[in-house]
């Protein structure tokens, strides 16, 4: 079967990204195009060029500025957002309504609790497989570091800290509704769970060192107990001119980091007289399972699950999980840094709480 695949939006993720160099397939549009088993033939976005550009790269002439148009004329198997985070949960439950049986949405899934259950609960309704683009799950080196944790090959896992600084919004993005913990860092908290389960209780900080005219924060940290007993650091801001994603896994018998320099450490007896002392040695990277671009495995998984009926290694209820996560950070600012438990009882949009509050 060959499925046939809508889009709403016609942005960097949505196609552009492709435009640049590096790894390919870098957009959504990019990875199912080169799947023989899925077809583009439709798009919807409210700007005209780009999206007229987009129909002339991969040969799509059902463009539309109106998805629910889109929705209407054309019989769609998946249909991708791209679109800005505001938008996401009436266009899922607008594509759900439609018939469509698969969504492929981009991070971060919402803005808030509420809006995650609400798309949720309209999947559930329609019967609709959703994925979350938390790409990192679909990268073979993420996946050899899970099974690290998972075989316990350098024992049992006790520590993540974990950084992303120089993440986004910039002024011209959605500065006025997501900060660096939701735009970019999102990946992150979505790793913390991949690798060390559910979160149990979360302190954190949120606020504005530079970037003051925006109502959403521009760094972050926050201390994390997961229910299995591991720890977590997480520092994340906007202030450095340069991007850096960085996770260090600390075992007992070892460590790992993932970002600016991958690597692998494990311990070994020291050369010094005592008996007891140990050192790390650089060892080789676990193996990856699969390599090459992650965005093709999503996009492959995607089809897989239409065929299955199985869920995707990021479904809906893992990018409400990572949101959940980022509302708890700010629900322990708010606390003035209290302790925050999970489930997180709030369902508002909790930036905007903070600065109506005068606390961000």
């Amino acid at each position: 079967m060959v499925y046939r695949i809508g889009i709403i939006g016609t942005g960097r993720i949505a196609w552009q990204f492709d435009e640049n160099p590096g790894t390919h397939p870098a957009s959504i549009a990019g990875a199912f195009a080169m799947l023989p088993n899925a077809k583009l033939v439709a798009a919807a976005s409210r700007g005209k060029e780009r999206m007229e550009k987009f129909g002339k790269k991969y040969g799509v002439t059902a463009l539309y500025t109106d998805y629910k148009e889109m929705l209407a004329k054309e019989k769609l198997d998946i249909v991708a957002v791209t679109t800005h985070p505001p938008l996401h949960p009436e266009q899922v439950e607008a594509i759900a309504a439609a018939g469509v049986r698969g969504i492929f949405c981009e991070k971060p899934l919402a803005l808030s609790l509420e809006e995650c259950d609400r798309m949720l609960a309209a999947c559930d309704k329609a019967g609709v497989i959703m994925l979350v683009n938390c790409t990192r799950r679909w990268d073979g080196r993420f996946e050899a570091a899970r099974q690290v944790v998972q075989n316990k090959s350098m024992g049992e896992l006790l520590h993540i800290s974990a950084r992303w600084t120089g993440c986004k919004p910039i002024p011209e993005w959605e500065a006025q509704t997501e900060g660096p913990m939701l735009h970019d860092a999102v990946h992150l908290f979505d790793l913390m769970r991949f690798f060390g389960g559910e979160v149990d209780w979360v302190i954190g900080t949120a606020g504005k060192r530079k970037r003051k005219e925006f109502p959403v924060e521009d760094s972050a940290s926050a201390i994390f107990q997961f229910k299995n007993g591991v720890d977590g650091v997480v520092v994340v801001d906007e202030l450095t001119e340069y991007a850096l994603p960085d996770m260090e896994l600390q075992f007992e018998r070892g460590l790992i980091r993932l970002g600016l320099e991958d690597g692998a450490w494990t311990s070994k007896m020291s050369e010094f007289e005592q008996p007891w002392w140990y050192e790390l040695q650089k060892t080789e990277m676990p193996p990856p399972p699969w390599t090459g671009a992650p965005l093709l495995f999503a996009a492959k998984d995607m089809l897989e699950c239409m065929d299955t009926g199985r869920q995707p290694r990021c479904n809906g209820r893992d990018g409400r999980a990572a949101i959940e996560i980022i509302m708890g950070i700010y629900e322990s600012a708010r606390r003035d840094n209290a302790k925050v438990r999970f489930p997180v009882g709030v369902k508002e949009r909790m930036a905007e709480v903070l600065h109506r509050e005068g606390k961000l």
